[in-house]
């Protein structure tokens, strides 16, 4: 039997190519000069949860400053995965190819 059911591949197969997709937006925007400043996994969890508070949707791809660098794309996305391992948040995606969203556990809200 396969590790993942083919639902579960498929989210994965897209959080991945959206990741790229941000990935490569930070690689176009290199020419910022940004002092280096540890960034944490924690932090960025709360500021998601308080950004879920007062947007139902928040679009994927808005989670992400490319003035970061990889460095904040990638604490980012731990940060996401943290809260979906810890079941406060969904990922929600209406179409294939389309726009991915989190959405906040009903009880944040």
């Amino acid at each position: 039997t396969p590790l993942y059911s083919s639902a579960a591949s498929d989210v994965y197969k897209r959080q991945t190519l959206a990741l790229a997709e941000v990935m490569r937006r930070v690689e176009h925007s290199k020419t910022h000069l940004i002092n280096y400043e540890q960034l944490s996994t924690r932090e960025r969890m709360t500021e998601i949860l308080e950004r879920m508070r007062n947007e139902t949707f928040i679009e994927f791809s808005t989670l992400f400053n490319t003035e970061e660098g990889r460095m904040g794309v990638v604490v980012t996305f731990l940060a996401v995965l943290e809260l979906l391992k810890d079941s406060l948040l969904e990922i929600v995606q209406s179409e294939e190819f389309g726009p991915i969203y989190i959405k906040g556990i009903e009880e944040i809200h």
